[in-house]
């Protein structure tokens, strides 16, 4: 935590629920019990009602109707909806077309890339909540930016309800700390452990494993021989440092040190694990 005296603090209370196939927690210091419930419970049915937009597993989802367009089709979205495709089409300029939340097809496979490169053209209508299909084949997924955007909805409630400290966890890969505290987040690699203080920001983690799995290269639709075992991004908001960390992990390390370094002046740190040692390196 920082430095004020923690005995003149008020204690920290920590709710959570289950959502978004994770379990999602949130922690708010504050004197009064009773109202930091009630603002977690606005806060989880902020978070059910995105869930139910957002997720391409839901048929009546917003995600699920855009998969379904067919050439020349097009829909009005939700205003969350449109709100997290915008941020995930910047997320997609800002790294040069590696984060695509269009490569549906691509994930959704049990065999990772079985449906071959990506083919077909959604667009997103810049000044109106409107998708049109120009060509069918893209389908979203929105499972690298999506956890992220519901961590910032949430905390923009909280700030609404004038919570002053919080943090908004999303299992162990994506954090996002509000208010005057800092916090401790530990990053932990094979053989080491780096320690790091959170303060009015995110962090997210992608890394080998079930994670991985989803994560596949824009040009080919397949996994990549992976060059690092986790990625790490700490960024102003959770859907920005969930949508680097995501496309960080199919970088090499030469396109990782030219990355962090072409995102320093927006305050980005991005921090790497090896696959063959197990160390945690800041760029």
């Amino acid at each position: 935590m920082n430095s004020v005296d923690s005995k003149k603090l008020p204690p920290v209370h920590s709710f959570d629920v289950e959502g978004m196939n994770t379990l999602f927690t949130i922690r708010i210091r504050h004197a009064d019990v009773d109202e930091a419930r009630q603002w977690a419970g606005n806060c989880f049915r902020q978070l059910e009602a995105l869930e139910g937009q957002l997720s391409r597993y839901r048929p009546d989802s917003d995600v699920s109707r855009i998969n379904l367009l067919d050439t020349g089709e097009s829909m009005l979205l939700a205003d969350a909806t449109y709100r997290c495709l915008q941020q995930a089409l910047a997320a997609t300029l800002l790294t040069e077309g590696l984060f695509d939340v269009t490569l549906g097809a691509q994930t959704r496979d049990e065999e990772v890339g079985g449906s071959g490169p990506p083919r077909g053209v959604l667009t997103l209508s810049p000044d109106r909540s409107e998708i049109v299909c120009e060509e069918k084949g893209r389908e979203i997924d929105l499972g690298g930016i999506g956890k992220g955007f519901a961590l910032d909805e949430m905390a923009r409630t909280l700030r609404d309800l004038d919570a002053a400290s919080a943090l908004l966890s999303c299992g162990a890969s994506t954090h996002l700390a509000l208010g005057s505290d800092s916090w401790a987040m530990d990053l932990r690699g094979d053989g080491q452990c780096e320690r790091i203080e959170l303060s009015r920001q995110a962090l997210s983690a992608s890394g080998l494993g079930e994670q991985a799995a989803h994560v596949v290269h824009p040009d080919t639709g397949r996994a990549p021989e992976y060059c690092f075992r986790r990625v790490w991004a700490v960024a102003a908001n959770a859907a920005l440092a969930d949508a680097l960390s995501t496309a960080c992990l199919i970088m090499n390390e030469e396109e990782l040190a030219g990355f962090s370094a072409s995102l320093r002046d927006q305050g980005v740190l991005l921090y790497w694990e090896r696959s063959t040692d197990g160390k945690v390196r800041k760029l």
